[in-house]
């Protein structure tokens, strides 16, 4: 392969690296598919799931909660106990006798297995409720996540709108000091007007700038919401869509649901808690084997067995840490009630909110687009006037200033439009 065909294959991958590295985004709905495939708080989300899960599996042990074990102990009596034992010959009189072997092995196993465990049911409904509540916390954070990043995508669709504006802007610009210019060479205006049309263009230029770096702001911030690598480009292009036919909220019950959740789960904590201090029923079984020598000899000799199996009804007493547990479980409880209260009262305003905001931004873009028109009229004009000596430049740059900023105006009621019907959405998806 000659040199030159290794630089076109080099160029080449560098190229399709390059591409591969570039997500462009023409809708809002392709950018929140992507996000939620590479949010980090969605994954952790999953994961918090997941860990739930296993804690049912966890919690339904708990129920018999089985203990015990295995235990091999070998001793060395270095001194023997004594054990005084009543003389038959001489009553009153008690003879000093040393118990056991120097030497004992002994090999044991116990278990113990409740058959009555009330805190251990209501244990099992605790993890059952918490992976109902990790799967409604995943849902949530979706429903932010969405939200979040809708307004960044169209703060952005704002700006790329605006930047165009603002250079198409600054072409009107050019021209009307390319007016004063002609002018000025005539001898019909001052030096005065001249520099006021230069600094005309220069702040028209200066906003095209400010409005690049902002963009920038945004599309690094689109991407920690979307926990989006530095190395990888992400370009959205989508074109402006003036209002469409509204779309009618719907009550999101989902923050309803959630504190429901989390006010069952309170209530299962504090009966939890309180069945901690009932009695346990248990069934127990006890095997040994012991191995006694008089010389230094592990397993060697006879293995004597012992075992025992019964039953055990513990009544635990009520410390004061516990009785402070189930006083704070109670009021917790009590504070989730009234949260639910809340909640509830909040999502019913929250989809109020969402109708009024987009009916809020359909006004101010008819209003916004009769004053576009109105100040695009008069600025010809105005500037028509100036050409013909009939009107001051301060006028006509003030006029030039209205209409700039009518036209920012009506742009951004219809991106906020989009935005409402963008919130309006995702309310009625993520339910």
């Amino acid at each position: 392969m000659t040199i030159k065909k290794q630089i076109t294959t080099i160029i080449c991958l560098l190229l399709l690296s390059k591409i591969k590295a570039q997500q462009v985004f023409t809708n809002l709905d392709t950018l929140l598919q992507y996000a939620t495939k590479k949010s980090i708080s969605i994954q952790t989300n999953e994961i918090r799931t997941s860990q739930a899960k296993k804690a049912k599996l966890a919690a339904i042990l708990s129920i018999p909660d089985p203990t015990g074990g295995m235990n091999l102990n070998y001793t060395d009596n270095t001194t023997l106990p004594v054990t005084l034992f009543p003389d038959v010959s001489n009553p009153g009189k008690f003879n000093e006798i040393q118990m056991g072997q120097k030497y004992q092995t002994q090999f044991s196993q116990s278990m113990d297995i409740k058959l009555l465990n009330l805190s251990g049911w209501e244990n099992l409904k605790l993890a059952k409720i918490n992976i109902d509540l990790s799967n409604s916390n995943q849902q949530l954070t979706i429903k932010s996540l969405q939200e979040n990043i809708a307004n960044n995508y169209f703060n952005i669709i704002n700006l790329q709108q605006q930047i165009l504006n603002s250079k198409e802007n600054l072409l009107i610009a050019d021209t009307l000091l390319s007016i004063v210019e002609n002018k000025f060479s005539k001898g019909l205006v001052k030096q005065q007007d001249v520099n006021d049309s230069k600094v005309n263009v220069l702040n028209s230029k200066e906003n095209i700038e400010q409005l690049e770096y902002l963009l920038k702001q945004y599309y690094l911030s689109l991407k920690i919401l979307c926990d989006i690598p530095e190395k990888e480009t992400i370009i959205i292009q989508q074109s402006i869509e003036h209002a469409s036919t509204a779309i009618v909220p719907i009550l999101n019950t989902l923050s309803i649901n959630n504190s429901l959740l989390k006010e069952k789960y309170a209530f299962s904590n504090y009966k939890q808690i309180s069945k901690t201090t009932l009695p346990t029923f248990s069934f127990f079984t006890n095997n040994s084997y012991t191995l006694f020598n008089q010389e230094f000899k592990l397993f060697d000799g006879k293995w004597f067995k012992g075992s025992s199996i019964g039953f055990k009804l513990s009544m635990p007493l009520p410390s004061a840490s516990a009785l402070s547990n189930k006083t704070k479980a109670k009021f917790d409880y009590e504070i989730a009630k009234k949260a639910t209260e809340q909640e509830t009262i909040k999502a019913s305003l929250n989809t109020e909110q969402l109708n009024v905001d987009y009916y809020k931004a359909v006004s101010q873009q008819k209003n916004n687009k009769q004053v576009l028109e109105l100040r695009k009229d008069s600025y010809n004009k105005n500037r028509i006037l100036y050409e013909q000596g009939l009107l001051s430049l301060d006028q006509t740059l003030n006029s030039y200033t209205a209409m700039v900023n009518a036209q920012y105006n009506l742009t951004t009621s219809v991106i906020n439009i989009q935005l409402a019907q963008a919130k309006i959405n995702i309310n009625n998806n993520i339910n």
